[in-house]
């Protein structure tokens, strides 16, 4: 069968082109697309051409909500039951993939798909992926409840970080430059949302934690700014508990070299940690705390465009103008 997906032929340009699907082998899933998202980060820096290992012509995109349309042998997943896909089996001739989520119709298997729970509505669990990068940084650093956590850029990961520390029962600062950003965050439950233009900010966000906060994401993706967002960590005193020493998070994919000063991590002793996209878990656990109302994607207005007007969704992306784009493929 043909599908329709979208295609980046060259930097900066997206149009729409047509792939064969071949028929459904034992285990594998033919599943037809119903939204497709687009990672802002990632997405447009393979949009930008600046993705490594990325080859022109090429169908990009990681975020696929689908329904399954036929089961082939050996498989536990019915007809009608909605997926979040992860692995895409088909042929993407005459392109190349770049994860290829950007697409009408898919085959995967059962061994990265995650079930969509019946009380997650489709425009909640297209977030689902997203939701897991920023809940795995969560993760990582160990989030506990009861800590300070400063966040620093709130784009769509940035946020996700936000809900996901308020869902452990942290208290958050949020630091951006853009107004809009800054009340959603307070309205995912920030207790506080600080302009990161104003000199004083790092001040600010000590005297509100007491000194500093317990962990500080850097999620603007702007290698320059990681240093700076340190400054919001409390140092650990000296023969303290070593639980207590401050995290810095690298939650931002950064396209420069990443330079920090030796002193500014020694002096306060910060564990600096580097999440690495997200594991199926994490994307199965944001799922669920959809479904039991702990977060909720609903307050990221997200901007609906056909798939077919693709060409005028990504440059808005890139420009900033919107913070998310949701692709529809009826």
């Amino acid at each position: 069968m043909k599908a329709q997906c979208i295609v980046f032929p060259k930097a900066l340009e997206a149009t729409v082109g047509e792939i064969d699907i071949p028929d459904l082998g034992p285990g594998q899933l033919l599943c037809r697309t119903l939204l497709t998202g687009v990672s802002t980060g990632t997405e447009t820096r393979v949009y930008r051409g600046k993705q490594r290992g990325a080859e022109f012509p090429l169908i990009p995109g990681y975020e696929n909500l689908a329904v399954v349309e036929k089961a082939g042998s050996d498989t536990t997943v019915k007809p009608g039951e909605r997926l979040i896909v992860r692995t895409h089996l088909y042929d993407p001739a005459p392109y190349t993939k770049c994860w290829g989520s950007q697409v009408s119709h898919t085959l995967t298997d059962e061994g990265k798909l995650c079930r969509v729970p019946a009380g997650v509505r489709d425009e909640d669990a297209i977030f689902a992926k997203v939701s897991g990068i920023s809940l795995h940084g969560v993760k990582r650093a160990r989030v506990a409840a009861g800590e300070w956590v400063v966040v620093v850029g709130l784009g769509l990961i940035g946020h996700f970080v936000v809900q996901h520390c308020v869902a452990r029962g942290a208290k958050v600062i949020a630091v951006d430059t853009v107004a809009d950003r800054l009340a959603l965050a307070q309205k995912a439950g920030a207790l506080h949302a600080l302009d990161a233009r104003d000199t004083n900010v790092v001040e600010t966000a000590k005297e509100i934690t007491g000194g500093g906060a317990a962990v500080a994401f850097d999620a603007t993706g702007v290698a320059s700014v990681l240093e700076p967002t340190s400054r919001y960590l409390k140092p650990r005193e000296w023969d303290d508990d070593l639980a207590h020493c401050p995290r810095l998070v690298l939650q931002g994919t950064v396209e420069d070299p990443v330079s920090l000063e030796y002193f500014a991590l020694f002096r306060p002793e910060i564990d600096l940690i580097t999440p690495r996209d997200c594991d199926t878990a994490d994307i199965a656990d944001s799922l669920d705390l959809m479904a039991r109302k702990k977060i909720d994607p609903g307050i990221v207005a997200a901007t609906r465009y056909s798939y077919r007007d693709c060409a005028e969704a990504y440059p808005r992306l890139v420009s900033r103008e919107i913070m998310r784009v949701v692709f529809t493929w009826t």
